[in-house]
């Protein structure tokens, strides 16, 4: 009976002509076709296969490849590749290594995650941040993690830091953002928030917007633009209308040329140069000869070197010559740090800049910090000899806090001791562009945030990015700021959500933080005392 079903003779559904037992056209036909399917798709597979794995920069396929970018969150420092910049590749493996004592203190100790969203590389021109900037940045966030997770009041908690590369460009956040929201899930070291974005623009806003609709709360270093706001974006850095505002205080009260004015502003439509120059004709404006008056015109644009490129980029003839024309003392400079040399240079080739000591220009312009790129010898060699003063406002003033002058703040010398304790290679300079203080205050804000949500939880609550949202919208500058950031740029807290006075409108903007002024190449005394963010608000702002 078995031969009669396997012997095809016996089919009566086959066509008569095709009835025979022995191998035919016909079998042999779909035998070919059969192994030429499992060929192809065999190969097929392989090809995909080796294709989805080249695309991927580690096996673990927690960066994808964006052209030389791997773009993606990881904890592991190896998964970027070996092209890495060596000395971020160290910081990396100090945080990895901080990362692995973390979860070993699990469970007696809850282990929440912080991801630092930022680039890692810094490779094309134009990147968001130099490879200095990075290392300095990712310098100051282990510093911070180190404080916490060794600290005697940490309330049974400890950090791993996650790295999150948004590219170069900042514009692969959309991958880090859904990644980042699925950590929040993690069962051995939740998301609670993450800290970094670098540069006011829309994609760094984007980002965050994304981040919140997950009630992720984002800390951010430097963004200064008041344009960057968010129920659940944090600035650590002073917004730019506050370091304008530091600036008019140094003009009214240190004799500088009010009458004699002039800007000078990037044209590009970055979300930062275009708010600064909005700041800058708010606050100064007709009242400083602020005007685009075509009788009496004191405002000329150039092109920055970031962005889209639509001109002579850092061209500064035109604007140096209608500036010196109208004899100007006193210029605003709405540009980033980068455009100050070739500014000072177009200042030394035109003819009818000429300033004497008594009556010196005054370039006035804000900043994160003391870029060396600003005060290198080169800036002040042209700046004295062309009897040129600048004057910034910025959010660290570090040489002058590491010689102990002014009003230095009372957590600095604690961060400075223990940064050159993990960074012994790093000559004095390492700290005054900013970085590094801003990434560790960053950081502190979010520690400060855990340490209070974990002493309020009870029994086995364990601390959630709800938790740490809520705790960094609770600061307070009363009872002398205690639940303040013990920042290494001045104690600061954040707005109070549930207060309803002159606060309200802060946006989520820090209080009470430093705004120091910075004059060179002399350094000037200023006659103004210490400019202190809305402490016309809060009259119990701390000692810096």
């Amino acid at each position: 009976m078995r031969g009669r079903w396997t012997d095809r003779r016996n089919w009566p559904w086959l066509p008569r002509r095709l009835r025979f037992r022995v191998f035919g056209l016909i079998d042999v036909i779909a035998l070919w076709v059969l192994v030429g399917a499992l060929v192809g798709g065999g190969a097929w597979w392989g090809a995909d296969t080796y294709l989805d794995q080249r695309n991927y920069c580690s096996a673990d396929h927690d960066l994808r490849r964006e052209g030389d970018e791997c773009i993606g969150v990881t904890a592991r420092p190896d998964a970027f590749g070996p092209d890495l910049d060596s000395d971020v590749r160290q910081v990396l493996e100090r945080i990895e290594n901080e990362n692995a004592g973390a979860r070993k203190s699990a469970p007696q100790k809850q282990v929440v995650s912080v991801a630092v969203v930022m680039p890692y590389t810094a490779e094309e021109p134009g990147a968001a941040m130099s490879k200095e900037l990075i290392l300095h940045a990712l310098q100051g966030a282990y510093v911070a993690q180190y404080e916490h997770n060794h600290g005697s009041t940490t309330k049974g908690t400890a950090i791993q830091l996650l790295f999150a590369n948004v590219g170069e460009s900042l514009d692969q956040w959309r991958d880090v953002t859904k990644e980042l929201k699925s950590r929040t899930k993690d069962e051995v070291a939740p998301l609670v928030a993450a800290i970094g974005f670098p540069n006011s623009d829309s994609e760094t806003l984007d980002s965050v917007q994304d981040l919140g609709k997950h009630r992720i709360p984002a800390v951010s270093a430097v963004l200064s633009s008041t344009d960057m706001e968010d129920p659940y974006l944090f600035k650590v850095s002073p917004s730019n209308s506050q370091l304008v505002d530091a600036l008019k205080e140094y003009v009214k009260r240190n004799g500088v040329n009010r009458e004699r004015t002039f800007m000078i502003a990037d044209d590009r439509e970055d979300n930062y140069v275009s708010n600064l120059r909005e700041v800058l004709r708010k606050k100064f404006g007709a009242d400083y000869g602020i005007t685009d008056d075509p009788v009496r015109r004191s405002i000329e644009m150039y092109q920055g070197e970031k962005g889209p490129k639509r001109g002579d980029v850092q061209d500064f003839r035109e604007s140096v010559e209608a500036m010196c024309d109208a004899d100007t003392r006193t210029v605003f400079l709405a540009g980033r740090d980068a455009d100050l040399q070739p500014f000072l240079e177009a200042i030394d080739e035109t003819n009818s800049c000429r300033y004497r000591s008594d009556d010196p220009l005054r370039i006035l312009r804000v900043s994160t910090a003391r870029d060396p790129d600003t005060e290198s010898p080169t800036i002040g060699e042209v700046a004295r000899r062309l009897h040129i003063r600048i004057v910034t406002a910025a959010a660290v003033d570090a040489p002058r806090w590491e010689r102990g002058e002014g009003e230095t703040p009372r957590h600095f010398g604690r961060f400075e001791s223990a940064y050159e304790r993990s960074f012994t290679g790093e000559g004095r300079g390492a700290l005054n562009d900013g970085y590094a203080v801003m990434y560790h205050d960053a950081l502190a804000a979010v520690s400060n945030a855990v340490k209070q949500a974990g002493s309020s939880s009870s029994g086995d609550g364990a601390v959630t990015h709800d938790d740490v949202q809520d705790q960094l919208r609770k600061g307070s500058p009363q009872d002398d700021c205690a639940q303040c950031v013990q920042a290494a740029s001045g104690d600061f807290t954040f707005v109070d959500a549930d207060e309803s006075d002159a606060r309200a409108g802060v946006g989520q903007w820090p209080v009470c933080k430093p705004v120091p002024i910075v004059t060179f190449p002399e350094r000037s005394r200023s006659e103004s005392p210490l400019y202190r963010t809305y402490e016309s608000a809060h009259s119990k702002c701390p000692a810096a």
